[in-house]
């Protein structure tokens, strides 16, 4: 028992090794590309073009791409999807030694990107419960969400260090790099192939309607997907309005607004790590729903902060951010154990969907009312409604027992 527990850790953690350096070195290239459009262009338009470009295929693909996920070697589909991202960066690299890479050539870059993150994304969820024990998901899943939040606190600062002193083009080969990174530990990782119970020949709009009806089958878990969309379109948009509080409630400068994010990703590599030491409790709505009112309630409490309580406001968003990885992996963990692996891509597919989505739906508002009612007003709304959340997933039966275990 010992040796296959060794065996699964050891695979997983080498597929993550790879992936924590295509991580930092994507994000990388994604601040030198959004920075370099800034300066170029000074454009909102054309900034806000390119975080559509890269926004889309993730929003409107995911549940078509579900069923390739689960119809093909996700292992090779992942190795593919790496492959496509470093011939696009080679595409530019060339590009810019032979001239200035043009804007058109950026947005196109941009798509293809998110394009082949929206094949590989789904693929490395599915995987995870096809090398990981159920019963060390979630601990898994907090450890994952620590490895992204490291990527978040590096990345931007190694993109502040080298995009004054680098040509775009050379900052674009990172990607290389990191598809390389990704791809090589796959190599070494015997990752299980499913056993295929359908018969029908491969069609991607039944895929798609496959992983619907799955997912309707279990309404517990369909109707907490939909509360989760209803919690991300409240709460992602609040992170972007958090520079303008500093500066604008709180008298602050940019150094102020770069704490708050600081302080909000080491809440989230902390809060990740310790769900990983920890694994949540047995039935996984007793963690999540807490949370969620950690999260609900530390909102509420930044937008009736007083001027002079930046202090707090950082105590605060350092809890958010512990908070998070608590709500939203032990919910990946929960999809996770649920859905039978044959169905999982499709219902990631759709679940991946539909809370894309409601993100920028939730950026529309924001950009609509919080200028309206004041900044302060709006995260506290934003904090009433994740507040909602809790309720609804207190009182809807089918979503409080979703995860009962007798």
């Amino acid at each position: 028992m010992l040796r296959i527990f060794q065996k699964w850790q050891r695979d997983f953690y080498t597929i993550w090794f790879g992936q924590v350096i295509s991580l930092i070195t994507s994000s990388i290239v994604q601040y030198a590309v959004i920075w370099e459009l800034t300066v170029r262009t000074k454009s909102a338009a054309v900034l806000s073009f390119a975080s559509l470009v890269g926004f889309l295929p993730m929003a409107l693909f995911s549940p078509f791409i579900g069923g390739v996920v689960d119809r093909f070697d996700r292992k090779k589909i992942m190795i593919f999807s790496d492959t496509a991202i470093a011939m696009v960066a080679a595409v530019l690299v060339l590009s810019g030694l032979n001239g200035e890479i043009s804007v058109s050539m950026i947005m196109a870059a941009l798509f293809l990107r998110a394009v082949g993150s929206a094949f590989h994304q789904p693929c490395l969820q599915a995987v995870t419960p096809l090398l990981v024990p159920a019963e060390q998901l979630t601990k898994c899943n907090g450890y994952t969400y620590s490895f992204q939040s490291l990527s978040l606190i590096l990345s931007p600062a190694i993109a502040a260090a080298l995009f004054p002193v680098l040509p775009l083009y050379w900052l674009i080969s990172l990607d290389i790099l990191g598809a390389i990174a990704g791809i090589v530990p796959l190599l070494f990782v015997k990752i299980p192939k499913l056993t295929q119970v359908e018969s029908q020949s491969f069609s991607v709009m039944r895929e798609a309607k496959e992983g619907i009806r799955v997912l309707c089958q279990n309404r517990g878990l369909l109707y907490l997907m939909l509360i989760g969309s209803l919690f991300s379109l409240a709460y992602i948009p609040v992170s972007s309005l958090y520079p303008l509080l500093c500066m604008e409630w709180f008298g602050g400068t940019t150094t102020h607004a770069g704490i708050i994010e600081t302080l909000f990703s080491v809440g989230t590599l902390l809060g990740g790590f310790l769900l990983g030491v920890w694994g949540g409790t047995k039935n996984k709505m007793y963690t999540m729903v807490p949370a969620l009112a950690v999260i609900g309630g530390a909102l509420v409490c930044i937008g009736i902060l007083p001027a002079n309580g930046f202090i707090l406001f950082v105590a605060l968003s350092f809890i958010t951010g512990l908070a998070a990885p608590f709500f939203s992996s032990v919910m990946m963990s929960l999809i996770q154990s649920k859905i039978e692996t044959n169905y999982l891509g499709r219902v990631l597919g759709i679940t991946t969907s539909i809370m894309s989505l409601a993100c920028p739906i939730g950026l529309g508002l924001s950009g609509l009312f919080a200028d309206r009612v004041g900044v302060n007003l709006w995260v506290s709304i934003s904090g009433g409604v994740t507040l909602l959340c809790v309720a609804l997933c207190r009182l809807v039966k089918s979503v409080w027992s979703v995860d009962d275990v007798g």
